[in-house]
């Protein structure tokens, strides 16, 4: 995460091209909603920027109010008193010693970034102490500090390395600042249903992210998984199976936190066509709107201390992801009217 300034009149910029503009605008949006927290000198350069933000053409003014109302973006004020605004400074120094170390970036309109440093031929440049990066809005995607954070997001889970250094630098803080977590993983629950309910001694790797993420109170959490097919030598794993194991692997947890598990058949005749549905393999973890993580292997990634092998992770988009959950969610066994955990609960006999 990173502390952003942005000077309104960077705002108007135009990149030639209405829909290139969209891009880079949405584009922005995105990383800030997924690293960046918007910092503004005064309490009186917020209201300008708002004032900017209204100005600009209908379809970005929303997304940009949308996403300063909403919670994906944290919006702080430095210096409520503090004069003049960001797009007024003309001086790098003097930028560097008003807003540093809570800002990193600073995105201006190109003729004054120009004027604090910024060659023409480049996409940024660094205050006289290094403190602060200097850019264009226009080129936003290209400054050092965001490709750094996309590189961080988006860099492979190196065979050796301990998972809690993963949960440190960038899981953890996409849970902390993120609400509802959905965990889209085909074999998720069957690995707990071994653990759990048939006595398997290896690691499922859901209970150790679980326990990472109930340690941010408030938290939801959606699990949705296949329920398989019934294969001859095979353990039974069905909907009371399933249910029972994450009833059991909430319960290990000891702390309280909000789980909703979506049972989806492994394959299903579609209604219409009598074409068979598949869960998909693809795997993911969606932190709110803010991001969504896809993992090579999936949730198993997190079974051992260290990975046993290097795990790619890319970006999906939330759309995609959500397009993906939704589909899923239609397809799914109608669940119990108390939940499936608490279907499973009922289950149990008095003694237990």
């Amino acid at each position: 995460m990173f502390g952003v300034g942005i000077g309104e009149s960077a705002l108007v910029d135009q990149a030639g091209d209405p829909a290139l503009q969209r891009a880079i605008h949405e584009e922005l949006l995105e990383d800030l909603a997924v690293h960046g927290q918007l910092v503004f000198t005064s309490e009186a350069e917020l209201v300008q920027f708002v004032q900017a933000v209204r100005q600009l053409p209908t379809h970005l003014a929303k997304a940009w109010e949308t996403v300063l109302s909403s919670r994906r973006l944290t919006v702080t004020v430095s210096d409520p008193q503090s004069e003049p605004g960001l797009s007024e400074v003309l001086d790098p120094a003097e930028l560097e010693q008003r807003v540093a170390p809570a800002v990193e970036l600073v995105l201006l309109e190109a003729d004054q970034a120009e004027l604090l440093g910024v060659p023409r031929g480049e996409f940024s440049a660094r205050t006289p102490g290094g403190l602060v990066e200097i850019g264009r809005l226009t080129t936003a995607t290209r400054t050092t500090t965001i490709l750094a954070a996309h590189q961080v997001m988006e860099a492979p889970m190196r065979e050796g390395i301990n998972r809690e250094e993963e949960w440190q630098d960038r899981l953890g803080p996409l849970a902390a600042a993120a609400s509802p977590i959905v965990i889209y993983d085909k074999y998720v629950g069957m690995q707990c249903a071994r653990r759990y309910i048939y006595g398997y001694k290896s690691g499922d790797g859901l209970t150790w992210l679980m326990s990472r993420i109930s340690m941010h109170t408030g938290r939801r959490v959606r699990i949705i998984t296949a329920v398989p097919m019934y294969r001859p030598g095979q353990e039974v794993i069905d909907e009371q199976v399933l249910a029972m194991a994450f009833l059991a692997m909430k319960e290990q947890l000891g702390r309280e936190i909000g789980l909703d598990v979506v049972l989806v058949p492994e394959r299903k005749r579609n209604t219409k066509d009598r074409a068979v549905e598949r869960f998909g393999h693809d795997r993911h973890i969606r932190f709110g709107d803010r991001a969504v993580l896809a993992l090579g292997i999936g949730i198993q990634s997190f079974e051992a201390p260290r990975f046993r092998e290097t795990i790619t992770v890319a970006r999906l988009p939330v759309a995609d992801a959500k397009g993906r959950e939704e589909q899923a969610v239609k397809a799914a066994v109608r669940p119990p009217q108390e939940g499936w955990l608490g279907w499973a609960r009922s289950l149990r006999s008095p003694q237990e």
